[in-house]
């Protein structure tokens, strides 16, 4: 594949505002067979696209590169998470972290991720459903205290001593099998 191609693919990803030269584009990147991560964070992260075009490119990458799955996953999280204009992005950005979760079940991050959705000003249904995800999807991860801390944290804004109390109690007895564990 020659350079010039994959740079005028990616100049159109950066800094395209038509959805159409958009989807050229990225039909070319498929014929082309291109496996690179960074590119496409551009396309997903352009803000010419509607919520159901980046969920299309999204599970497009996904079944092209399930290599990639778990980035993509997070990254169009984020990308959900922190554009505010579109339909559903709260939801949206909860499945692709739930996603990036399946694709990598050890990793803290997309717990960490959907954690940080939590709306402490509105009680909303989506803030059961974060807390729900995150307790059951413990179990697996590799390195706890992150969460821990996080969930520890979070408790604390909300006013809950004694969760906050068992959560910081986890943090650290973890964080003491965590670094024992490493030398």
């Amino acid at each position: 594949m020659s350079k010039e191609r994959l740079k005028k693919i990616e100049q159109i990803f950066r800094n395209s505002t038509s959805p159409d030269e958009l989807f050229d584009a990225f039909q070319d990147s498929m014929k082309l067979k291109v496996d690179n991560l960074e590119i496409y964070n551009l396309l997903l992260g352009n803000p010419a696209l509607s919520t159901d075009e980046l969920k299309m490119f999204s599970e497009k990458l996904i079944k092209e590169f399930p290599q990639n799955a778990y980035d993509l996953s997070m990254w169009v999280a984020r990308v959900f998470e922190n554009v505010e204009n579109y339909r559903g992005t709260l939801d949206n950005a909860i499945h692709y972290y739930k996603r990036a979760k399946e694709h990598s079940p050890n990793s803290s991050d997309p717990l960490i991720g959907i954690l940080s959705l939590f709306n402490y000003d509105l009680d909303i249904p989506s803030n059961k459903t974060i807390l729900e995800f995150v307790e059951k999807e413990i179990g697996p991860v590799k390195i706890k205290s992150n969460i821990y801390y996080a969930l520890a944290e979070h408790y604390k804004r909300t006013g809950e001593k004694q969760l906050e109390i068992k959560y910081s109690a986890l943090a650290e007895r973890s964080s003491e099998i965590e670094n024992s564990s490493d030398q």
